[in-house]
């Protein structure tokens, strides 16, 4: 039994110390060639988006560049009630004397684009900073339709006063403060209503 025991030590102890033997190809590396290889052209279709605004290749007016000071990035609405999404941004002309800024209302699938500037001498459009879509049906009041300085609900408001969007627009203001305006676009012009 001893001797039994001793051997199947020893066959174990001679199994943990064999190595399987392993096989291993060297592959011959790739020499070199001066021979001129002709690999097949393969057309690759355009997946990249124009960078076109809004498909509209309406140039910028001249001397104007978009201006992200507040709004960093175009505000994408319909405007004009067809289904695709407009493109409303601020441009600034920083060479021009008087009136610097523009706002950019640009039509979607089309060369129409429509440009605001202010009408009032006194004030350019630089001061705005928050901008607000504001969708067909809504109802407004515009304060210089009104009999008194005091702001008034929809309700309130004399008729001459009170108005619903027939499309969607864009409301402009400052944050936290009077002088919000609502624009859009009617008759083929940015119209402009004083909210408060």
């Amino acid at each position: 039994m001893i001797l039994t025991s001793t051997l199947s030590i020893a066959l174990l102890l001679s199994a943990c110390q064999e190595k399987p033997s392993q096989k291993v190809e060297q592959k011959p590396e790739p020499q070199p060639s001066s021979e001129v290889k002709t690999l097949e052209v393969v057309e690759i279709p355009t997946t990249v988006q124009s960078t076109i605004l809004v498909n509209n290749p309406t140039p910028l007016p001249q001397g104007y560049e978009v201006d992200t000071t507040h709004l960093k990035k175009p505000k994408l609405i319909d405007f004009n009630g067809d289904g695709k999404l407009d493109a409303f941004q601020v441009l600034k002309n920083p060479n021009k004397k008087g009136m610097k800024y523009l706002f950019e209302f640009r039509i979607a699938d089309s060369d129409k684009v429509y440009w605001y500037e202010s009408e009032d001498k006194e004030y350019d459009l630089d001061g705005f900073e928050v901008f607000e879509k504001a969708g067909k049906g809504e109802k407004f009041v515009n304060i210089r339709k009104l009999d008194e300085a005091e702001l008034v609900s929809y309700e309130d408001a004399p008729s001459k006063a009170r108005f619903i969007l027939q499309n969607n627009g864009i409301t402009v203001g400052y944050p936290e403060s009077c002088g919000t305006s609502l624009f859009y676009i009617d008759k083929d012009k940015v119209q402009r209503i004083h909210l408060d």
